[in-house]
């Protein structure tokens, strides 16, 4: 019992400090998903092998990633892309024909089609020996398509009345905007102070473009009128007379095209510094630059800690030999 509760003591302890000394690995061709757990990250050693892949869970909105020995194989994403926004749903149609003498009903009109998502922010902080290749796909996310516009309803029949004239088509919905695209750093500082940064970099590639405006629905069609008809009617030719049939209804108006999104900013090189004030809405890593090694503050918390660590650790002991 006394050593569980040492143990516990020990794991409870260690808990806040999972993100000092960790390794992230990995594995060739693999697929990793980054959760919202796992938004801001700081490792000792991170190891991702060739052609793999890392994507993101729902709610995820950045990641920092921080490594002090980073070694990146080739062939390896980031898909940090925004979803696409839905489709909007088509307007209903009428499908039956209105009562005898009435005019058809106008159909109803489409749903506007959804925004497309931000890219996720990305900030890989590395000390690195290599990078081989990495993509960072970060684009937004393509508006949704407005729905078409609900047929309307075909008049009535005509039976001893004034034609019915069919009714209107539904409006098309609008297109959704367009996600903006996301802000990326790749900061990296070569362990062989031989290497350049840029060499390192070379194999980098980083796309934040905007996403594609949703289109605008198409308008519904309009219902056909009543049919004519002859009708009983002593006429100086006869006893019928022709009657015409009503209008068709109008077709409605196609919904209006979204707007495309914006690009987001690109920092890949040495040491971060911040970007240029150009868009809103999105992080400028402004807070996720590591602090420096040399801050009194960080390393007093680091020794206190140690401290800590090592009295729990002389506890446990003591309470194993009792």
């Amino acid at each position: 019992m006394k050593k569980n509760l040492a143990s516990a003591v020990i794991l409870a302890a260690l808990l806040p400090l999972k993100s000092l000394a960790a390794d992230l690995v990995i594995p060739a061709k693999s697929v990793h998903r980054v959760t919202p757990d796992e938004m801001s990250q700081s490792v000792d050693r991170l190891v991702i092998g060739d052609g793999a892949t890392i994507t993101f869970a729902e709610g995820v909105t950045h990641w920092e990633l921080l490594a002090k020995d980073a070694t990146i194989g080739h062939g390896v994403t980031i898909d940090a892309r925004g979803r696409d926004g839905a489709d909007g749903a088509d307007g209903a149609s009428m499908a039956e024909a209105a009562d005898a003498c009435r005019a058809g009903k106008s159909g109803e009109s489409g749903e506007p089609g959804g925004q497309g998502g931000r890219g996720v922010d990305v900030y890989l902080g590395l000390d690195a020996r290599k990078i081989g290749g990495l993509e960072v796909l970060a684009d937004g996310g393509a508006g949704g398509a407005g729905g078409k516009g609900g047929k309307g309803q075909d008049g009535g029949k005509i039976f001893n009345c004034n034609p019915a004239n069919g009714g209107s088509g539904g409006a098309g919905g609008s297109g959704g905007l367009g996600g903006d695209g996301a802000n990326v750093v790749v900061s990296v500082i070569p362990l062989d102070s031989t290497v350049s940064p840029g060499a390192l970099t070379a194999g980098v590639r980083v796309s934040v473009k905007p996403g594609k405006a949703g289109q605008g629905g198409e308008g519904g069609d309009g219902g056909a009128g009543s049919e004519g008809q002859y009708i009983k009617m002593r006429t100086l030719t006869g006893s019928q007379k022709w009657v015409a049939g009503g209008r068709s209804g109008r077709s409605g108006a196609p919904g209006e095209d979204g707007e495309e999104g914006k690009y987001g900013q690109v920092f890949v090189g040495g040491q971060f510094t911040g970007f240029q004030q150009q868009n809103s809405g999105g992080a400028d890593f402004g807070g996720f630059r590591p602090a420096p090694v040399t801050d009194p503050q960080a390393q007093e918390e680091i020794r206190l800690l140690r401290e800590q660590l090592k009295a729990l650790q002389e506890r446990m002991d003591n309470m194993e030999k009792d």
